[in-house]
Formats: structure tokens, sequence, C-alpha cells
């Protein structure tokens, strides 16, 4: 009877797909299905669904990059003291914060337009908002 029981979760656990897992593309370790990057070697994961990839040279297109880059920031450099570039990436908390504060009074607006010119602002799952 338990031997019986245990066949039947060893059968279940060993051909259960794993719905929330993927391998990365590069390395090939196991990775998030919903993750962009992979953890241990860094490479960028496309998904042909989502993405377009430029055959030429094997790269990403970067007019979807350069787009979300862009907007974020020209929100910032508009209306960075009302924090309307941090609700756009979903950073929600944060964005009330800014709007609260008025940009925290200028200089949390001028960090984050530096940070977002160099590339180095990220969006709610810590994607990196960059030209390239």
């Amino acid at each position: 009877m338990i031997c019986d029981l245990f066949s039947i979760f060893a059968k279940t656990f060993l051909t259960m797909e794993h719905k929330f897992e993927k391998y990365c593309q590069n390395c090939g370790a196991v990775i998030d299905k919903d993750a962009l990057f992979c953890p241990k070697c860094g490479k960028k994961q496309y998904d042909p669904e989502t993405e377009k990839r430029n055959d030429n040279n094997n790269t990403l297109n970067l007019s979807t990059i350069n787009k979300d880059w862009l907007i974020t920031l020209l929100l910032c450099f508009f209306t960075g003291a009302l924090g309307i570039h941090r609700f756009y990436n979903g950073k929600i908390a944060t964005g009330i914060l800014m709007l609260i504060t008025a940009g925290g009074l200028g200089i949390w607006y001028v960090v984050d337009l530096i940070i977002i010119i160099f590339g180095k602002f990220t969006d709610k799952n810590g994607n990196y908002i960059s030209v390239n």
C-alpha cells in the first residue's frame, strides 16, 4: 500500500512539467521562466514571441530598448519632480514618494536623470533601462 502511494507520487513528480522554469539559452542553467537575464552567465534570454532579432548581426533589435530608454529619459526630464518616470517603470512606491516630496526637492530628480542618462536606471524587476 505504501509502496503504491510512493510509486504514484514519484511517477507524478518525475513526469510533472516544471511550469515555472526554463533553461538558459547560453549556458543551460535552470532559470525562472520569466527571467530576462540568466543569473549564472548574465546573458539576455530571447523570447521569439515577444522580441524580434536582427538576423544580420544576431543582436536584439534596438528599437524596443531605445524606445523604453528614451521614454524614461523624456519623462524624467519633463516631469521628473513628479516621479512619472518611476510610475512608468513600475516603481510605484518610490513614484509616490517623489510625487509627495517634489522629487526630493529636486535632488532626487537630478540624480535619477543622471542615472538614466548613464544607463544604470532599473525597472521594478531590476532590469536596466539603457540604450543598448
